[in-house]
């Protein structure tokens, strides 16, 4: 079944309350027990996906650092690598599109820094050994 498949599903049950987004950005989030890296793999006005190494159990809280994204979040679903997360307070459509802009900005920002350290490189400038 494809992802969109899934997400029609999902919006039939009632499940999805907001349209999603989809979005690739590293991520922390801030559990009772432990910190976890994550990567935000999409996002709507009610919650975001996360993938997440071991993924965290339904219920669990905390917080989301991730650019802009600094909620407190609430686990809804878990599947394997991956969790789903709710926020406490739905956000904003100004604040989705944000999250966008904020990510288009940081691909133009890792580009640029690739670009000179290959530049800096290929003039033996460079003090690091691929």
């Amino acid at each position: 079944m494809t992802e969109d498949e899934i997400e029609q599903r999902e919006i039939e049950k009632g499940r999805r309350a907001a349209p999603r987004m989809d979005l690739s950005l590293p991520g922390k989030f801030l559990a009772v027990h432990a910190n976890h890296s994550c990567i935000i793999t999409s996002l709507s006005r009610t919650g975001l996906m996360m993938a997440i190494e071991e993924p965290l159990e339904i219920g669990d809280q905390g917080y989301l650092r991730c650019g802009p994204i600094d909620h407190f979040m609430i686990v809804t679903r878990k599947e394997a690598g991956r969790n789903a997360l709710e926020f406490d307070i739905p956000v904003s459509d100004h604040f989705v599109f944000g999250i966008r802009q904020f990510q288009e900005q940081l691909e133009e920002q890792e580009q640029a820094e690739l670009a000179e350290m290959v530049y800096a490189w290929t003039q033996g400038e460079s003090s690091s050994h691929w």
